[in-house]
């Protein structure tokens, strides 16, 4: 009787409050597929946990000596924060538990994780590159989980692997060394994944700027905001005339930290080696010295350069690990090739002055510093000759009697180092120079 009168007198009620039972997520406890087995948290920073599960439930996350709580929204959304942790090479678990189910996962690490993405010269993988058959059977012997994502297949379709004779030699050869140099430098567990797909323009990695973001979607977004130190970035050559492209890459990262909530996520971006792509090299050195927290990785002058997919990739992967090493986690190292950062003008003589220029600028070649180029405010470009007049000075002459730009490397690749002396591997080999971007700037 009673049931009948409140169905009378409550119509509306009723059937709002059903319709609310009926739109609230009912589903076991799911994990996102970023964490599996095998894997490698990022230390010393705070490492958020995320998934889904029936909303209003308790998830509960236990790590090493922690255990921290989330419920679940009205979506159905979940998110528990790990507090920070020093780095741990042991085989942990981490449980995942609620009322509708629980996962675990084993042999979990704490160490330094970074993300490897781009087109084709990034996914490259270790056995396509130079003298790599003797990393590929030495790879068991170093702490380096992988997890490789290519050509749009997201999360769901891998899983974190131990580095071994067939894991590596099927990841990304530049990020493989670079991580194989801060397992050495670092002495820690070393976590990377890679992210790529071939032959993509710079708009399927980022929405703004009129991009679809589909490899972006599905492949980066969809780990995020797993916690990593850095992102390694090797991709251009699908923009490399593009006059948008340094627009295109400064919103590119501004759009990755942002989703990421982290305003200073480091970026390495590694140069495109051919004067063939000079409208997007441009771009990447202009990235670099305008955007916070990123530095140039630049391999112009290494073998095959002129090449689509050059196979020497080793070289690749340790100058983005010196990078690294050096800007990143401060070791006290020259990371860069020289800069310049002063110049001025004397009549028709341009003076130059580089940081980052190690123990002296020098010519690979050992010919004249160049090629230059000089412009008035107004008028044609003419060639200018350079004289190396100290350690960190180069003045180049020209027919231009006032100066007002500055071009280095931009006709043909430049041929200006610096002295440096960086062990990598260990100490296995020493890097003794570091090459110099192209670059075009005003004189003053």
């Amino acid at each position: 009787m009673k049931s009948s009168l409140l169905k009378r007198l409550f119509p509306a009620a009723l059937a709002a409050a059903a319709c609310c039972l009926l739109a609230t997520p009912s589903f076991a406890l799911t994990v996102s597929p970023i964490f599996r087995s095998n894997m490698v948290l990022q230390r010393n920073t705070t490492v958020p946990v995320w998934g889904t599960d029936t909303a209003g439930t308790v998830v509960t996350v236990q790590f090493l000596t922690q255990s921290v709580t989330a419920t679940a929204d009205a979506s159905g959304n979940w998110r528990a924060n790990l507090a920070s942790m020093a780095a741990n090479a042991g085989s942990n678990t981490l449980t995942v538990s609620s009322a509708t189910g629980s996962a675990s996962f084993t042999a979990v690490q704490v160490g330094e994780v970074w993300l490897c993405s781009g087109q084709s010269n990034m996914g490259k993988p270790l056995s396509y590159a130079d003298n790599s058959a003797s990393y590929i059977s030495d790879a068991p012997n170093h702490d380096i989980r992988l997890f490789r994502m290519i050509a749009g297949n997201g999360p769901a379709t891998s899983s974190w692997t131990l580095s071994d004779s067939t894991s590596a030699s099927n990841f990304s050869a530049v990020g493989y060394w670079f991580g194989l140099d801060l397992s050495y430098d670092q002495k820690v567990p070393i976590g990377l994944i890679q992210a790529t797909h071939d032959g993509t323009a710079i708009a399927n990695w980022e929405h703004t700027d009129g991009g679809t973001g589909v490899d972006y979607d599905a492949m980066v977004k969809a780990i995020q905001p797993f916690a990593i130190k850095g992102v390694l970035w090797y991709q251009g050559e699908s923009n490399g005339g593009d006059s948008s492209y340094q627009t295109e890459l400064t919103d590119m990262l501004a759009e990755w930290r942002s989703d990421w909530a982290v305003s200073n996520l480091p970026f390495g971006i590694i140069q495109l080696p051919s004067t063939k792509w000079t409208t997007a090299e441009l771009a990447q050195y202009n990235v670099t010295q305008t955007v916070a927290n990123t530095f140039l990785v630049v391999i112009h002058d290494l073998p095959g350069s002129s090449q689509l997919h050059p196979t020497a990739k080793y070289l690749v992967g340790m100058r983005s690990s010196i990078g690294a090493r050096g800007f990143v986690y401060g070791e006290p190292i020259e990371y860069a090739g020289p800069v310049p950062s002063t110049r001025s003008t004397s009549g028709s003589t341009v003076t130059v002055t580089y940081t980052h220029a190690g123990s002296g600028v020098f010519t690979g070649d050992g010919a004249a510093p160049g090629p230059f180029a000089v412009a008035p405010s107004s008028g044609r470009t003419s060639t200018g000759t350079g004289t190396i007049s100290s350690s960190n000075v180069i003045t180049v002459t020209s027919s231009v009697s006032a100066p007002a730009t500055i071009q280095y490397g931009v006709s043909a690749a430049g041929n200006v180092f610096n002295h440096v002396s960086i062990p990598v591997e260990g100490g296995k080999q020493t890097v003794d120079r570091l090459c110099g971007s192209l670059y075009s700037v005003a004189t003053h």
